[in-house]
């Protein structure tokens, strides 16, 4: 009994600790890359801001535990500094959460404008389920991006638009983690496909490198990103052309970067 003793006495406050942190994880209160206590009620701000170029909201969602995909929190980064379009980054693991919030919000009728939902891996997975949930409710996603999806479930019929950047290994996409795969879409009257295979398609920049774990970072990839929204902010506009935009600063940023094509690759 005395050799048990130690151990028991180890053993207790590690399974206390155990069970700690798996109820704030699955609650979405822990981001493992150091943010506040509630990353995702302090990052999804949907407050109207006239000091930004185009209404409406992009929200990126990173891969496994919030600490890979830091790209998504770069391109958010970009569209806020230069005053495109609001935008935030999250962890997948939040996306219950995320979408409680933005449900919120959307009775509040705090969004407005195009609602761009886009995320790496993972992520990328979650979002789909995201705009899912908000389909549900009625609530239409103008653009969904996906970079790079493990094991991606069918695009809802509320989304407008899904562009899928991925790159394809022949020799490992058979195993459903740390791949990328196209799209699938649950009704393609609704909902517009485009599946670009890096692995084929001419893009205009270098892609024989790009892992599942870099594509995120590649300034190529990013720039297709940029285009993306830019171009869904623009069809919104125009099918909206009551927003008055006069009081709004002129577009700062022009990116050239390969065109997002409707041809799926081979």
């Amino acid at each position: 009994m005395k050799k048990n003793g130690p151990k028991n006495h180890i053993a207790g406050p590690i399974a206390v600790a155990c069970v700690c942190f798996t109820l704030l994880f699955s609650t979405g209160c822990v981001d493992l890359t150091g943010r506040p206590a509630d990353p995702v009620q302090s990052a999804v701000v949907t407050v109207n801001r006239a000091d930004f170029q185009y209404e409406g909201h992009a929200f990126g969602m990173r891969g496994f535990l919030g600490v890979f995909s830091l790209g998504i929190d770069g391109l958010a980064n970009h569209l806020n500094r230069h005053h495109i379009i609001q935008a935030a980054a999250i962890a997948d693991h939040s996306k219950g959460q995320f979408q409680r919030i933005l449900l919120r919000d959307y009775r509040k009728h705090l969004m407005h404008g195009p609602l761009i939902l886009f995320g790496h891996s993972w992520g990328a997975d979650d979002q789909i389920r995201v705009a899912r949930a908000l389909g549900r409710h009625g609530i239409k996603v103008q653009l969904l991006l996906l970079i790079d999806p493990v094991t991606p479930p069918r695009v809802p019929a509320n989304v407008e638009r899904c562009i899928d950047i991925y790159k394809s290994h022949p020799d490992t996409d058979w195993l459903p983690i740390w791949r990328g795969v196209p799209a699938k879409v649950k009704d393609p009257y609704r909902t517009r496909l485009t599946d670009i295979n890096l692995r084929y398609a001419a893009v205009g920049f270098p892609t024989k490198k790009l892992t599942h774990a870099t594509i995120i970072d590649s300034p190529g990839v990013q720039k297709m990103m940029l285009h993306a929204i830019l171009n869904a902010c623009r069809r919104w506009l125009v099918r909206h052309p009551q927003i008055n935009m006069a009081s709004r600063p002129k577009e700062r940023l022009l990116y050239k970067t390969a065109k997002v094509s409707d041809n799926q690759s081979p």
